[in-house]
């Protein structure tokens, strides 16, 4: 059987995300002093239209992001999430489902963080994209959540026999992801829902089984690098247990990793996180 895609390519930038301290007053400032078109806004955010392109620039709030964010448009996120070893591209999440389209984070050989969509139609987007779930960033899974099958992710994450400390960042996790939604009705939970779904399921009595301790273990770092950690960390300190697998976990990568030459992988932090917050 013939591939489907045969090599990534970044078609356009899709959208360049600026974080602002106030959405309105730069909202007129890049409309009536620098020309661009408002598309559409909502009290967090607006969505604005160059003169030429499809780029859009979408101002924002949320102090949880980075300053700003660039979002590169492709032909298939899923397919290139599937040949990900065949063409040597380091997915940081699987893919997730955006308007019409799905989204995922990449790494680049030399570290960068890359956010990649692909949009079947336009309508995907009539909703803004940032900030996408900015309320909730952190928001625990509801303890009754209809779109999760309990007993399919306890099964699944009994035979991955992997602790849910040491999962994040893993192929057990990518494994446990994949087997767990496979079933499941679209829309399907993102890697994050998940995460913190098997959160909520270890909180309960009898919820998830006892696997032991964690396989891995955090590095030694030395006090300046645990000082900027937690500096970079802010009140998200405290929250650790919600920062797997969103953009804010993504680019805490990406500045820890600034101290270093030898950046250590997203599940190596990760550890180094969980220590810290203890």
């Amino acid at each position: 059987m013939p591939l489907r895609y045969h090599a990534p390519v970044l078609k356009c930038v899709d959208r360049i995300l600026l974080r602002v301290p106030n959405v309105a007053a730069a909202t007129k400032f890049y409309t009536e002093t620098l020309g661009l078109r408002l598309d559409r806004k909502q009290p967090s955010a607006a969505a604005l239209k160059f003169d030429e392109g499809d780029t859009e620039l979408i101002l924002h709030d949320d102090a949880r992001r980075g300053d700003m964010e660039i979002v590169f448009g492709v032909d298939d996120v899923v397919a290139m999430f599937e040949l990900r070893d065949d063409i040597d591209i380091s997915f940081i999440s699987p893919p997730t489902q955006a308007g019409d389209g799905y989204r995922a984070t990449i790494r680049d050989p030399f570290g960068n963080v890359l956010v990649i969509v692909d949009r079947a139609r336009d309508s995907a987007r009539q909703a803004l994209p940032v900030p996408e779930s900015a309320g909730a960033l952190f928001d625990e899974v509801p303890e009754e959540d209809p779109a999760q099958d309990r007993d399919a992710l306890i099964a699944v994450y009994s035979e991955i026999g992997r602790t849910a400390d040491d999962l994040p960042y893993t192929r057990h996790f990518e494994e446990l992801y994949t087997r767990y939604t496979r079933t499941l009705s679209d829309p399907k939970p993102t890697a994050n829902e998940v995460w913190r779904q098997l959160l909520t399921l270890r909180k309960r009595k009898g919820g998830l089984p006892k696997l032991g301790a964690a396989a891995s273990k955090p590095p030694v770092l030395e006090p300046e690098h645990k000082a900027k950690l937690k500096e970079l960390l802010g009140e998200d300190i405290g929250r650790r247990d919600r920062l797997p697998y969103t953009e804010r976990f993504d680019q805490l990568v990406v500045d820890f990793n600034k101290q270093f030459a030898r950046p250590f992988t997203p599940h190596v932090v990760w550890r180094i996180v969980a220590t810290l917050a203890k």
